[in-house]
């Protein structure tokens, strides 16, 4: 075996191959066939034959490196080669898996939830077959189309310590002469060049990671050439004179290797090469003589010798490279809303598998099937996380072929999930009806107490007449109508606990109050209205808001400026691509040349028939049809108003033109006219309130997730607000109005795939007042709003059963938030997710001795706080105060020990976690008794 040569000084050439899920071809296709695999022809192969390269390499220990960070290839190539991966896990540091996600995952239009979700399901795959060593705590994105400030938040709460990104605006392999316009300056790009190529990059919560930009894409040499290593060795020496500059220490990193790229080639006489070939190539040409020598290493071994220098690094705070491409954040619009509907249904089971390990006396066995579904469930999700799939950038025949197939799979598993969740429990209520009453559980799934979202609807059983006879529900408010939705289905308000349950009892007695209200026909104008907010629709403005107004200390107020409406449709001309808005810099000219993303003020929006759909005690919905003259196109919109609620819900039907983009457009302004300048929005992860610096001329769009909020100032003076699910592109046009794209079909070529979306998509957003103190507009809880809209209650009839001895009503637990012991009120805080780890995860378990039927149990609860200054969140779980030899850690949200498990003191149901960043996580290891 040859000797690696430490890495201390020069340059580490590290070898490495950037393998999509699928891109351009389908995920079999790139692991066994397709036409541009071309093996040693020209250094690029199938995955099958580049991990068969890679385990030929290492057998023969020689000192061959490999970086990789793709699992779900590996979880493939194991099916085929079982020894391959005994092989790859032998290799120990020389085999570097990056992350180990399943893919390497985007990063600003992902949900966040299963940003972390691709790592946690690839690494926990990777340790069953024994890749546990080779992993590292790295997050490998190079190939993400630009990314969320806020991103070390997420990275920091789940362990990894590193990064490694390529693309930010002005990087070469996207549009070199991006940069910026207003105020001129130097790209990010170049500022990473002068300021330091290594750096801190710190996020708005003080969570900080290393990150390393590559200044000449992920893969600067990008294929072995069979026929001339000494070619390949001149790019190194190219780049080592190049980038001279902005390296810790003298200490270069050059990565080898770019998309399918094979370490291994034959050359015509026969001699099997390898990227130690241009290590060896370039030192005896070059670095003998120029003094920078190369060493052929992992990632890690770069990273580590960077971190073990001592090298000061510039700190990034944050690091705004959110506008790299930006026309993704509108395309394939299906996937991003499946994604975002799949995962809220995966962690609202979760909760319910929670509720029923701490709570339930159901036989361990079939609550580990049932976390065994919810697992599934991620598996199947989890490679649309990857970089090209949730975004859209592939073409129609792989969006069509596989990924379309593949996220609509993703909802169907997920839902099932919840609706087995819902059965187990409400087979295990022990419900005490009266006579003639119907029992239903109700469950609040998110982890905080809800003020808005408490409009439950409950799906009657097929043929069951008894529902035909229920005029309405007990609650511990009384009795309460009922509404028939325009489906059939029932709606009453509930409050089920943070995290929790509740039971009511349908009942056939006469409620204090209607239950059907007549549904008149609709003239030129309608007209919602609650205790809180009253909208007027005009049909004259094709069924568009004329006139929002809300309540503030007595007196009203107008959301939007004065003559205009809200939730207005319209074209825009967009000669872009599915990966970029037409006004984005395109190629890599310098100046760059712009298209076009203009309004389309051709377009003539007219509105056509309107019918009331519900009219009740608790929501009103009404839907009209729009048709935009020139094209022909049609649209439905629907609008809901429920009770109590100070915001509007609204539904978009259609399909989007070829060559337009369809937006939406809300002018909100404050009480004296003033239009917004600024918005506050979330993240994946956090929220964000500095806006990218633009690029281009035109609209800027940003990669919202769940709310965004125009703002007078940056943080602060909200004027209204925006919740949606899984429409992530919104941006405030130079007149201060905000847009938000729903629809968009931009069969514009380049960028390596072309696609076309003509496809009939529905996209649900809600607009909201803001919310004032004293006539003082704040923040307020934005996520918590957004979610109490997005993630509805559930509902679900109980049959009978009693099998899980559950109470009428139960809590998985509540979190409150403490700023040195002080109280910290109205805040964004929350238990974020709960997840149960079968037996045998790391972390250790109490012992449960010989007691019958006592099993090990761990749960593993993680916490969020938005804006909050709390230094600890206290949780309360009413199940701990019964459990038996009750412990708990601090754990990374990816579930790895920050801490030993620590006794909870009998008796006690509350826990302290120190919260100094967004995300905590613990787990609570207990003993479970079958039964009691």
């Amino acid at each position: 075996m040859t000797a690696k040569t430490p890495f201390s000084q020069g340059i580490l050439i590290c070898p490495t191959t950037h393998i999509d899920w699928d891109w351009v071809y389908t995920f079999d296709q790139y692991y066994a066939s397709n036409s541009q695999a071309t093996g040693s022809v020209s250094g690029r192969d199938t995955v099958q034959n580049i991990y068969n390269a890679a385990v030929s390499l290492f057998s023969r220990r020689i000192g061959f490196t490999f970086s990789v960070t793709e699992v779900g290839f590996l979880q493939r190539y194991a099916r085929d080669n079982p020894a391959g991966i005994t092989a790859l896990a032998a290799a120990g540091d020389d085999f570097c898996l990056m992350g180990g996600g399943i893919t390497s995952p985007d990063n600003l239009v992902c949900a966040g939830e299963l940003f972390i979700r691709n790592y946690l399901v690839g690494r926990t795959w990777a340790k069953q077959v024994g890749l546990e060593s080779n992993l590292y705590d790295s997050a490998w994105l190079p190939d993400d189309f630009g990314h969320d400030p806020q991103l070390p938040v997420v990275l920091n709460a789940m362990g990894l310590t590193t990064a490694g990104l390529s693309r930010v605006p002005g990087s070469p392999q996207g549009s070199p002469g991006a940069a910026p316009i207003n105020p001129p300056g130097p790209s990010i790009a170049s500022q990473l060049n002068a300021n330091g190529l290594v750096f801190q990059w710190q996020a708005g919560d003080g969570s900080s990671i290393t990150a390393l930009f590559m200044p000449n894409t992920y893969g600067t040499v990008g294929y072995l050439d069979a026929n001339n290593i000494s070619s390949n060795a001149q790019t190194v020496n190219q780049f080592v004179n190049q980038y001279r500059s902005g390296w810790p220490n003298g200490l270069r990193f050059i990565p080898v290797g770019i998309d399918f790229a094979t370490p291994s080639v034959t050359s015509k006489s026969g001699e099997a090469l390898s990227w130690l070939n241009v290590t060896h190539g370039y030192n005896s040409s070059f670095g003998n003589s120029n003094g920078v020598k190369g060493t052929t290493g992992t990632f890690k071994t770069y990273m580590d010798a960077v971190l073990g220098s001592g090298a000061a690094l510039p700190v990034n705070a944050p690091l705004n490279a959110q506008n790299y491409w930006t026309g993704y954040f509108a395309s394939r619009p299906e996937l991003k809303r499946n994604q975002y509907a799949a995962v809220r249904a995966l962690m609202s089971a979760e909760v319910i598998s929670a509720l029923l390990r701490t709570s339930s006396s159901y036989a361990t066995s079939s609550l580990d099937a049932f976390d065994s579904t919810v697992w599934n469930g991620w598996e199947v999700l989890a490679p649309s996380s990857h970089h090209d799939f949730v975004t859209g950038t592939s073409p129609d025949s792989v969006y069509e072929g596989e990924q379309l197939p593949l996220s609509r799979q993703g909802v169907s598993v997920a839902k099932a999930a919840l609706d087995q969740g819902m059965a187990l429990l409400a087979q295990g209520i022990s419900a005490k009806p009266q006579s003639q009453e119907l029992p239903v559980v109700v469950c609040n799934t998110l982890g905080f107490e809800r003020v808005h979202g408490l409009l439950a609807e409950l799906t009657p059983p097929p043929a069951d007449l008894r529902f035909h006879a229920v005029k309405s529900v007990r609650t511990r408010d009384g009795l309460l109508p009922l509404q028939r939705a325009a489906n059939g289905n029932l709606l009453f308000m509930a409050a089920p606990p943070s995290a929790g349950y509740e039971t009511v009892y349908l009942s056939t007695l006469t409620p204090p109050g209607p239950i059907v209200m007549e549904q008149p026909s609709v003239g030129d104008t309608a007209i919602l209205q609650n205790d809180l907010i009253r909208v007027t629709l005009s049909k004259a403005n094709a069924w568009s808001i004329s006139q929002f107004s809300y309540g503030v200390d007595g007196g009203s107020r107008s959301l939007f400026a004065s003559q205009s409406v809200g939730n207005q449709l319209r074209f825009y001309k967009d000669t872009g691509n599915i990966y970029q808005f037409g006004n984005e810099p395109y190629g890599s000219t310098n100046p760059p040349s712009y298209g076009t993303f203009s309004e389309d003020t051709s377009a003539r929006f007219v509105g056509g028939d309107a019918r009331w759909l519900e009219q009740g005690p608790y929501r009103h919905r009404l839907q009209a049809e729009v048709t935009e003259q020139v094209s022909g196109h049609r649209f439905t919109l629907e609008y809901s108003l429920v009770v109590g609620e100070r915001f509007l819900r609204m539904k978009l039907t259609g399909a989007s033109p070829s060559g337009k983009s369809v937006v939406v457009a809300f002018p909100m302004v404050d009480p004296n006219g003033n239009t917004p300048a600024n918005l506050s929005y979330g993240t994946p992860h956090y929220q964000q309130d500095v806006l990218p610096v633009p690029n281009w001329p035109g609209p800027t769009f940003v990669a919202t997730h769940d709310y965004v909020l125009p703002c007078l100032q940056q943080g602060s003076q909200p004027v209204g607000g925006i919740y949606h699910q899984g429409i992530p592109a919104w941006t405030l046009d130079d007149d201060g109005v905000l847009l938000g794209v729903v629809l968009r079909n931009t069969p514009g070529g380049g960028r390596g795939a072309s696609g076309s979306d003509f496809g009939w998509h529905e996209q649900e957003y809600v607009v909201a007042p803001p919310l004032s103190v004293n006539g003082t507009p704040l923040l307020g809880t934005p996520l918590k709003d957004a979610l109490s809209v997005t993630t509805p209650l559930e509902a679900r009839f109980i049959s009978g059963g009693q099998g899980g001895a559950l109470a009428e009503t139960g809590s998985l637990g509540q979190v409150t938030a403490t700023n040195a012991g002080t109280p910290v009120a109205s805040e964004d805080v929350m238990i974020r997710v709960a997840r149960v780890q079968a037996p045998g995860a790391a972390g250790g378990y109490p012992s449960c001795g010989t007691t019958s039927g006592a099993i090990p149990s761990s749960l593993v609860v993680r916490t969020e706080k938005r804006g909050s200054q709390a230094t600890q969140l206290t949780v309360r779980f009413p199940f701990l105060a019964k459990a038996a030899n009750a412990q708990m850690q601090a754990v990374t949200a990816l579930e790895a020990p920050l801490a030993e498990l620590a006794a909870v003191p009998s008796g006690t149901d509350t826990v302290t976690v120190d919260s100094p960043r967004a995300l905590a996580a613990l787990r609570i290891a207990w003993c479970r008794t079958q039964g009691g």
